[in-house]
């Protein structure tokens, strides 16, 4: 399968960096000439093929556009003029009336994958029309499939999905600073502390995954009674985590 790219901010490289790192090969995925040159680093860094105008790219099967969401009404207007095929947008847009607007033989699907997608541990939601084919559906599921898991959502719920699962691990790394500094504050080398919490997220993470335990029956097997975990569990409602989360996903989800 062949993959162009039009845009390679952050996203769009984190998703170059995880096919290539579940064996694509680096010739088979093509990126768009850009006037900042960006595009033509990346695709020197990573020996990949350039497309110096829009129809080169009708070679590839999926086009990924990854753009600013300001940017995109622009390359759709170029893009159905020149290629014909799969696109999908990491950049937003409205399913029915892109697709409206689009030649028969084109198609638009949305995406929104996380960072963790350039490790191959990434979360990615799709949200397809109800008249795309399912050959088309299945090609660009297992596309992200090589990145990590995938949803296939409604439309309506693509942007809470995007939100738990693209904004929060910023959530996360502001949690490890301070755990951090908590520990810096005790006595722990800060490089140790980092490498402790990070074991300990990733420990967490995976007894949860593995057995399907609600967690908060993880949380009481930790907490024993009168012991310290209960302690810093009960000062952490007394300031309001749980709070907190909820309300900056909310923010985070306008």
């Amino acid at each position: 399968m062949k993959i162009g790219f039009i845009g390679v901010g952050k996203i769009g490289q984190a998703i170059i960096k995880g096919l290539l790192s579940s064996h694509v090969n680096n010739q088979d995925i093509m990126v768009l000439k850009s006037q900042h040159h960006t595009a033509q680093k990346v695709a020197q860094q990573y020996h990949l093929s350039l497309a110096n105008d829009y129809s080169a790219l009708n070679v590839n099967e999926i086009v990924i556009v990854a753009v600013p969401q300001s940017a995109l009404k622009a390359i759709l207007e170029q893009l159905k003029a020149h290629y014909h095929g799969l696109i999908v947008s990491t950049s937003g847009g409205d399913l029915t009336a892109v697709n409206a607007e689009l030649p028969v033989d084109t198609s638009f699907v949305k995406a929104v994958p996380n960072t963790p997608v350039q490790i191959n541990a990434g979360i990615t939601a799709l949200s397809f029309t109800d008249q795309e084919p399912e050959a088309q559906r299945n090609l660009v599921i297992n596309l992200f499939q090589k990145l990590g898991q995938v949803y296939v959502v409604p439309e309506k719920l693509l942007g809470i999905y995007g939100t738990v699962a693209g904004c929060t691990p910023a959530f996360v790394d502001i949690m490890m600073e301070a755990l951090s500094d908590a520990a810096v504050i005790n006595g722990i080398p800060r490089q140790q502390s980092y490498q402790i919490i990070t074991q300990m997220l990733l420990g967490t993470a995976q007894l949860a995954q593995k057995t399907q335990q609600h967690p908060g029956q993880l949380k009481d097997e930790v907490t024993t009674p009168g012991g310290s975990t209960i302690r810093g569990v009960a000062e952490l409602e007394a300031t309001g985590f749980r709070n907190a989360l909820i309300q900056a996903v909310q923010a985070a989800n306008k």
